[in-house]
């Protein structure tokens, strides 16, 4: 809400989930239009057995009273149709929320939760390799000073 108010733009977000196997195309179309606009693409992400991407388009004043459509191919698509998700006008979507402090908490709460869940993947990753190369250490230790570590008191 914050954008469309101080920035005179807004952005549509088009979240693809679930789906396999990971070669998906994706683009952006005014309603009643053929002509493709310029979007921009996240990376796509394995989660679990399947993957998700997510696709963002962000509309001038003068484009925010259209309605848009996110086009999704992909090789499940039924019949080989590409698929069409309709986002309604910016300026019908504006009209229609509720108080926009809870449309941004909440948006703000999801980012949150996916910020935390890829953080702490990465210190759970970090911490597992720290504790491979000290097992690594002590056991190439035990090998190369066996005599003296781990009791072995043959000598030739």
């Amino acid at each position: 809400m914050a954008e469309i108010n101080f920035q005179n733009s807004g952005t549509y977000l088009c979240l693809l989930e679930n789906f396999f196997p990971d070669v998906i195309k994706v683009h952006w179309k005014e309603k009643n239009s053929n002509t493709i606009l310029e979007s921009q693409q996240g990376e796509i992400m394995k989660t679990n057995d399947t993957y998700m991407k997510f696709s963002w388009l962000t509309v001038t004043a003068k484009s925010m009273d259209k309605e848009h459509k996110c086009i999704v191919r992909h090789e499940n698509n039924v019949n080989g149709v590409d698929q069409e998700i309709l986002f309604p006008s910016m300026k019908t979507e504006v009209a229609a929320n509720n108080p926009p402090e809870k449309a941004c908490l909440k948006y703000q709460s999801g980012t949150l939760q996916l910020q935390l869940s890829s953080t702490s993947a990465y210190y759970t990753y970090l911490l597992l390799l720290l504790k491979s190369v000290i097992y690594f250490a002590i056991i190439a230790f035990c090998l190369f000073r066996r005599t003296a570590v781990c009791g072995d008191e043959k000598r030739p």
